[in-house]
């Protein structure tokens, strides 16, 4: 019997810890925002009116027009091709996340979704939080943002805030932009 409850007992502290697990979040602290353009200026308005919305969110501010920047959150503006390249880039979608270093990879310009199932293909390395633009809807792309980042530096994590602007429901949202939302990392917020 005792033997019995012993295991019983490992049972539920393993549950209990892989539950733990599961749900933790991970908390960056100053949060870094990068911006890589490969559109070779042809998205420079959005850029500036991301920014001008987002930099009151973030610790700092990179730019890159070739290398990504070192950040947590990187927001990359340009066309990502057929078969998944990104156009003016020798690398692609994975390995600039990995080299970025990001938690948080936002594809901020419209793309066909058929192309980002070609460049978002899983490789051991280069796992974020991935939304890919389908399309901003103008102005409304830089408030959800600011909507999202301004949630997740109170402390919600990133799905839960997703899920609190961006309801799972199958009708349209006005003050959405279309994305998809892989959630790679899971609970990530800001402090």
């Amino acid at each position: 019997m005792e033997t019995f409850l012993v295991i019983v007992f490992l049972a539920l502290f393993a549950f209990g810890i892989g539950k733990f697990l599961a749900t933790r979040k991970k908390v960056i602290k100053q949060p870094k925002l990068g911006i890589l353009d490969l559109s070779n200026g042809e998205y420079s308005s959005f850029i500036g009116a991301d920014k001008t919305v987002l930099q009151q969110v973030f610790h700092t501010l990179s730019e890159s027009f070739d290398a990504p920047p070192a950040c947590d959150v990187l927001m990359i503006y340009g066309h990502v091709e057929l078969g998944g390249g990104i156009r003016n880039s020798n690398i692609g979608l994975r390995e600039i996340i990995r080299d970025s270093k990001a938690s948080v990879v936002v594809f901020a310009t419209d793309n066909p979704g058929n192309n980002y199932l070609q460049a978002g293909k899983r490789k051991p390395y280069g796992r974020a939080n991935l939304v890919l633009t389908l399309d901003r809807k103008g102005d409304v792309f830089a408030q959800f943002f600011q909507r999202l980042f301004t949630a997740m530096k109170q402390g919600t994590p990133m799905p839960v805030a997703w899920v609190k602007l961006a309801p799972q429901i199958p009708t349209a949202h006005k003050d959405c932009p279309d994305t998809i939302f892989a959630c790679e990392l899971g609970q990530i917020a800001f402090a």
